[in-house]
């Protein structure tokens, strides 16, 4: 009788354990067949045809997400996210999406490790397309590549950070992040990162502003810089009927050198109009860059329309079309890339 009691104790010991903490598995597969096709004055059409993509829409990924309950309303949480290619079934990138660790309470939250920094935050937030490689926004953020690409737009996480966000209060929250260069060496100081943002959402209204500085962190078309900063001002309303999306951000590249020292400013605008089990996506970007004595380098616009099915609450499909177009200085020389794709999206 005594043995039958210590082994029911012992189960409900371990069932109370499992209670408090927790191992999630979770993903996302996006399948597409589409086609990107560039032209550029002087230079032979970049045009591979229809392919079979994986991420076309938003990046095929699996991840694993955890919460221990630690008591007196404190908790660990960690997340690791993996990258992979739903075409050929190959992992491109380990964790890299995200490795993070961290504590959670009345506080708020500190995590510690690779994660999104705060300009990708903002313009996820306040973008019609979200984090979308159909996405007008995402067009200009591309980050070297044949159309440039924007300041600082290519540093999407970062390694090494430190994040403290606060509670939300009515609606109110901000978040602080801070990363040490790993670089140091006899003759170069450590580059660091180091951000903050503030966002209001209550009702159909959002709003937010976010800065960020990178020093020593390399960037495509800037090599040798010193230091970027960023700044990003979002808003959103819900009418109802349609919600609206606004963005403005500006940046700067601050270096010794003066080619590799520039700025640019740009903004969008977007909309989301809901159809019974579908919805309606349009939006459109623009952002000139200029050199340092204030002489044009390159003008971007980008439009992007998307529509979207849900099948069910984890299944939908998508139809997506995204034109951009680049003039950089000088005479003939307009780059043009469009892109296409029919596609489906599963979450597990």
């Amino acid at each position: 009788m005594k043995k039958t009691l210590v082994a029911i104790a012992a189960l409900a010991a371990v069932g109370a354990a499992s209670a408090q903490s927790s191992v999630t598995l979770y993903g996302r597969i996006d399948a597409s067949i589409g086609s990107v096709k560039t032209t550029q004055p002087g230079f032979a059409n970049l045009d591979p045809g229809i392919q079979i993509r994986s991420g076309g829409h938003t990046g095929s990924r699996w991840g694993l997400k955890g919460s221990e309950d630690l008591g007196g309303g404190l908790k660990a949480n960690f997340t690791l996210e993996n990258s992979f290619s739903i075409d050929n079934g190959t992992d491109t990138s380990g964790f890299s999406r995200t490795a993070k660790v961290g504590l959670s309470g009345g506080f708020g939250s500190v995590d510690v490790g690779r994660q999104y920094d705060v300009v990708d935050t903002m313009y996820a937030n306040y973008d019609a397309m979200g984090s979308s490689g159909y996405s007008a926004n995402a067009a200009l953020s591309s980050c070297g590549g044949v159309h440039g690409g924007a300041v600082g737009d290519c540093v999407v996480r970062q390694d090494n950070s430190v994040m403290y966000s606060t509670p939300n209060l009515g609606g109110l929250s901000a978040a602080v992040m801070w990363a040490p260069g790993e670089n140091k060496n006899a003759t170069n100081s450590a580059g660091k990162s180091y951000g903050v943002m503030v966002n209001y959402g209550n009702g159909p209204l959002g709003i937010g502003a976010g800065y960020q500085s990178n020093k020593d962190m390399a960037l495509t078309g800037a090599t040798g810089a010193a230091a970027t900063t960023h700044y990003i001002l979002g808003a959103s309303y819900d009418l109802g009927v349609a919600k609206v999306f606004g963005q403005y951000d500006n940046g700067k590249v601050k270096s010794a050198g003066a080619a590799a020292a520039y700025k640019d400013s740009g903004y969008s605008l977007g909309a989301v109009v809901p159809v019974g089990a579908a919805r309606l996506m349009a939006a459109y970007a623009t952002e000139d860059t200029d050199n340092r004595a204030g002489t044009k380098m390159m003008s971007t616009k980008a439009y992007g329309l998307m529509a979207q099915y849900d099948l069910s609450k984890r299944t939908y499909v998508y139809a997506a079309y995204r034109n951009l177009k680049s003039d950089p200085a000088g005479a003939n020389n307009t780059i043009k890339t469009t892109n296409y794709g029919l596609g489906l999206v599963h979450n597990f």
